[in-house]
């Protein structure tokens, strides 16, 4: 089911990306692009779920709630730069550099809670950047890489902040629980934000016209209806209910194999082609987030031995 949910997160790489390539002529745009389909995702995906398990939104307490505002709230940072950067940067570029995410979480728990990181795991951490360096120092025309990797880059490290966050505050309660809080801020967050530039860029009349034109398109309306369906209500509950029947660190394995889907996906529907740069730097990405994964399930095996 993990392998689901990342083969569902994998296609929303492609998917967003071809949604930012179609809003050229946004009001707002860019920004507001990205942010209208955060909205529009998250919001539909709260009503997929009032209709399909109503019990999820009476069932959890104030305090449950709490905590899915508070992590959606890292996420929501993260997810609208990740959402911005594909206006310039490839579905498998966002993937794999969105990976690092991983790699950054045991230092964010040194800074954080002081926590100790083993020699391995900066050795990972070190490989991964090593392979971001290659997948984005320069394009195939030989221009260097900017705007679109620096957000991704950015985006991961608030993505790390979300997986802390849900570590620290999920461990004692039921996890499918912090759902409607999650998406609930990140969508309203995303709405919010994207009312207030659409006021200042041409008016509400004008963004509301051209998110009417979006949703008219049936290729757009068919990406959509996958990303809130498949990609969003499906991966996160799926992984809100499977995940803590196994390990964090087999779970993290498993998670590694977005950017892979991503890849394929976007080789398949066009948006890009595979290069030598682009196996050798995804090579060490993925190597280096193994590295860091395999270092924790290695510390946790070894206090289990000692615990026995």
């Amino acid at each position: 089911m993990l392998v689901l949910v990342t083969l569902f997160w994998g296609l929303s790489f492609p998917l967003m990306r071809t949604w930012q390539q179609q809003a050229a002529d946004c009001p707002g745009g860019k920004g507001l692009a990205a942010l209208t389909l955060i909205a529009l995702r998250m919001l539909l995906a709260l009503a997929v779920l009032a209709a399909c398990r109503p019990q999820l939104f009476a069932a959890p307490t104030r305090r449950q709630h709490g905590a899915g505002l508070v992590i959606g709230g890292a996420f929501f940072l993260g997810f609208s730069l990740q959402v911005l950067a594909l206006s310039w940067s490839t579905p498998t570029l966002s993937a794999l550099i969105t990976s690092l995410a991983n790699a950054w979480v045991p230092l964010l728990a040194l800074v954080c809670f002081r926590s100790p990181v083993p020699a391995v795991t900066l050795l990972g951490l070190c490989l991964a950047i090593g392979g971001t360096a290659v997948l984005t120092a320069f394009d195939s025309h030989g221009h260097p890489l900017g705007w679109g990797e620096g957000l991704t880059l950015l985006a991961s490290l608030f993505f790390a902040v979300q997986i802390l966050l849900l570590d620290r505050l999920g461990r004692r309660t039921r996890s499918d629980h912090l759902t409607v809080g999650f998406l609930g801020v990140t969508g309203i967050s995303a709405l919010v934000i994207a009312m207030a530039r659409a006021a200042g860029h041409g008016g509400l009349s004008a963004w509301l016209a051209w998110v009417g034109s979006m949703l008219g398109s049936p290729h757009i309306l068919t990406d959509l209806a996958m990303l809130t369906l498949l990609s969003t209500v499906l991966a996160f509950h799926w992984m809100n209910t499977y995940q803590p029947r196994m390990s964090a660190g087999r779970a993290a394995l498993i998670y590694l194999l977005e950017p892979v889907f991503a890849a394929m996906f976007s080789v398949c529907l066009g948006h890009e082609k595979v290069t030598s740069r682009l196996l050798v730097g995804g090579a060490l990405v993925l190597g280096g987030n193994l590295l860091v994964e395999f270092s924790g399930r290695l510390r946790e095996f070894r206090k289990g031995s000692r615990g026995l």
